[in-house]
């Protein structure tokens, strides 16, 4: 009886585990780039951001800027509150139900149903990673776009059953942007190869 058992079971674990790996890691990746984005919104709502927050512009005795330099303590203040509160949204996430179509594990197109779907609870452990990028590039004649984003990688790391599943997810969430107009020549000259 015993290896009969036991036996079924590793044919059950042989037939499971990629069936788990590929439709746990999806759902894991889905939840966690949920998670990820309503995290990164409310703390971005709540915090506020303003691009004269987070540069200081250096202006000519004329008027026309000098130079853009990063507000890093603000920066660094931000980026800190941002990881604090994924880090801690990630920490509360901690189980999840994720459903197994019976008919990936059997093989027979029947059991695709909810009705037949095995729930695997998956116990999640995760952390994230933040960094705010600042960009320049060209947007015109002497017009430079300037934007700051918000760069977050996320990893979780699930165990369901006896499978352990890990996936990450990298955002980008633009904090503010903005176009930095300069003087336009009388004239210029495009040349042609």
């Amino acid at each position: 009886m015993f290896l009969v058992i036991s036996i079924l079971t590793v044919i059950c674990d042989i037939k499971m585990r990629p069936v788990i790996q590929t439709v746990g890691g999806t759902a894991l990746k889905n939840s966690l780039s949920n998670v990820l984005d309503r995290t990164v919104n409310e703390i971005v709502d709540e915090l506020g951001v303003r691009y004269g927050d987070m540069v200081n512009v250096e202006r000519n005795p004329d008027g026309t800027i000098a130079a853009i330099t990063l507000n890093s303590s603000y920066i660094n203040g931000y980026k800190a509150d941002l990881s604090d509160g994924c880090s801690d949204r990630l920490a509360k996430f901690d189980k999840t139900e994720i459903p197994i179509p019976l008919s990936a594990i059997v093989g027979f197109a029947f059991l695709d149903n909810e009705m037949f779907d095995i729930n695997v609870t998956a116990t999640i452990y995760g952390f994230a990673v933040t960094d705010v990028v600042s960009k320049f590039e060209s947007a015109g004649i002497n017009q430079t776009r300037h934007t700051i984003y918000l760069d977050v990688q996320a990893s979780a790391h699930a165990y369901m059953g006896f499978c352990l599943l890990n996936e990450s997810v990298d955002e980008t969430i633009i904090l503010v942007e903005t176009i930095i107009v300069g003087e336009v020549p009388q004239s210029y000259y495009v040349r042609s190869n």
